[in-house]
């Protein structure tokens, strides 16, 4: 109960790294069609528990504008190629979602195929489809403007309100955006940024086809001159003074596994970063020929959002700290976007200790409107989707007002992560008709210390809440648990009705209510209907 509680008064649930160079490096290409998930729960991956000794030098220090080699080019023609960019087709392998399955994983042998039934796997696939196929319904308030960005778009006067003459990149349209406007991106464009939203303004889509698509990582590295260090080791700049979360080969074909020391460099795709290089251990040759993508992710958030705002159809990827960052907040919105391979940097702050952490979204402090519908997250390194608070002194807040509906969660290593601490407080919370699977089966759970807790949901210990409930949600396969819920008292545990529980039975533990670990096994079918109170749930053994 101890070692509970102290992880959950870390930021996000953090986990001190012991273990990062050693485990096996999971991943995956995330798209629910692929079908069955993996076989037996026994952790295969290796875990030689080294301990974690290397600063965490992770000042996001990176700048806004990423000097790369996809800038859109400011003050271009919109005839003007743009060096860098992929080509995004509808189909290509940027963007594809075909390329993000669960299969990954049993592919590179860290996990057994998994069953799922036909039902849950066509609300899957119907879901999948939901999300790729969400409306553009963001709209300006009276007196607010579209302002329309696009590779090869211009930044200056004369553009950026009109959809055939745009601006080139996102910073500049947020310079002249002011609340009441939507801020537009086209579709099946790309941009290697940071976005740092304003207060009151929105940030949606426009066009046909693919979501439009930004990465945090600075450039393909695979472009990129590589140079033969030592025996089997392959360095390359970094392009950023700031700690690198994780590496993203071929778009999930392989993960690297982050490293304290050069010392651990030992087995393929193990990197360490030092001195504005990031070297990687590769024993069949040079990394950039023997893949056509390689995403190094520095540790600095994608975005940052404020309050009155939003974000619709935004595809956001490859990030070494959060994916989407907020901090006390009201009235934020996220509809129909993806987020995927985000977290594994070192976070700042925390003195001696050693401490790696990333959220696809995240809400840190208070916040009064909080809304994630027709999303998927997917291969974060802590949480999915996440709101949180440790209080310091009588600094309690209020969390309230939240709706998670009809998303798509899974391979994080928590897939809905919720804590606050002291009098703080969770009031309407409704989490319901979502499809949450697989946690703790991605990468962040292969390349962590402690790998006690890899959950569908991680909830808190001591919340005090009212009206928290979760309504018709799908449940599926967990590496260690399949839901962790907590409460101050039994009255502050949330609510549970009408949910399927769906999971391969024999295993050691199913799920953990109030800290005290209960079996989930064909002689304790109905436990989920005693114990948590789901009188009317599903329950499911593979």
């Amino acid at each position: 109960m101890l070692k509970r509680i102290l992880a959950l008064l870390l930021c996000g649930c953090l986990i001190f790294v012991a273990a990062a160079c050693n485990s096996g490096s999971g991943d995956d290409k995330n798209n629910l069609s692929s079908g069955n998930y993996e076989g037996d729960d026994k952790d295969n991956s290796s875990s030689d528990n080294h301990k974690d000794n290397s600063s965490s030098g992770n000042k996001d220090n990176s700048s806004s504008g990423n000097k790369d080699n996809s800038s859109s080019g400011n003050n271009q023609s919109s005839s003007t190629p743009v060096v860098g960019v992929p080509t995004l087709a509808p189909t290509n392998k940027y963007t594809d979602p075909s390329i993000y399955t669960i299969d990954t994983l049993v592919a590179m042998g860290v996990e057994k195929k998994r069953p799922t039934t036909a039902e849950i796997q066509s609300k899957a696939e119907a879901l999948q489809k939901q999300i790729l196929n969400t409306p553009d319904t963001f709209k300006p308030k009276s007196g607010g403007r579209y302002i329309y960005v696009a590779n090869g778009g211009v930044d200056g006067k004369g553009y950026g309100f009109a959809a055939d003459k745009p601006f080139a990149t996102i910073e500049y349209a947020n310079l002249v955006a002011k609340a009441g406007d939507v801020v537009v991106l086209k579709r099946g464009h790309f941009w290697r940024t940071k976005v740092i939203g304003k207060e009151g303004v929105l940030y949606g889509a426009y066009g046909k086809g693919d979501k439009p698509t930004i990465y945090g990582a600075l450039f393909n590295a695979a472009e990129k001159e590589w140079v033969k260090t030592d025996n089997n080791i392959y360095k390359v700049p970094s392009g950023t003074g700031t700690d690198i979360g994780l590496i993203v080969f071929d778009h999930g074909k392989a993960i690297g596994t982050k490293c304290n020391e050069m010392s651990w460099l030992s087995k393929d795709y193990d990197f360490y970063c030092s001195g504005g290089y990031v070297y990687v251990y590769s024993s069949k040759g040079n990394p950039a020929k023997l893949f056509k993508d390689i995403e190094i992710c520095p540790t600095a958030h994608i975005v940052k959002l404020q309050s009155d705002s939003g974000i619709q159809n935004w595809r956001i990827m490859y990030g070494g700290a959060h994916g989407i960052s907020m901090s006390n907040v009201k009235n934020v919105k996220f509809d129909g976007c993806v987020v995927g391979y985000i977290g594994g940097g070192f976070q700042s702050g925390m003195g001696d200790r050693i401490v790696r952490y990333g959220n696809g979204i995240e809400v840190w402090g208070g916040c009064d409107g909080y809304t994630i519908t027709n999303c998927h997250v997917f291969q974060c390194y802590d949480a999915g989707v996440t709101m949180q608070h440790i209080d310091s002194g009588d600094n309690f807040v209020k969390e309230h007002n939240i709706l998670f509906e009809n998303n798509l969660l899974e391979l994080n290593n928590y897939n809905i992560e919720y804590f606050v601490t002291g009098e703080s407080t969770y009031k309407n919370v409704a989490i319901k008709n979502n499809i949450i699977r697989g946690g703790g089966y991605g990468w962040g759970f292969y390349s962590r210390g402690d790998r006690e807790y890899g959950t569908n949901i991680m909830g808190g210990g001591t919340n005090i809440s009212e009206n928290f409930v979760y309504t018709n949600n799908i449940f599926e396969h967990a590496k260690s648990l399949m839901i962790t819920v907590g409460g101050k008292t039994v009255d502050d545990v949330p609510k549970f009705v009408g949910n399927t529980f769906a999971m391969y039975y024999n295993i050691e533990r199913a799920f953990e209510y109030r800290g005290e670990k209960h079996y989930f096994n064909r002689h304790g079918k109905d436990i989920f209907k005693t114990v948590i109170g789901d009188t009317t749930a599903n329950v499911i053994f593979y």
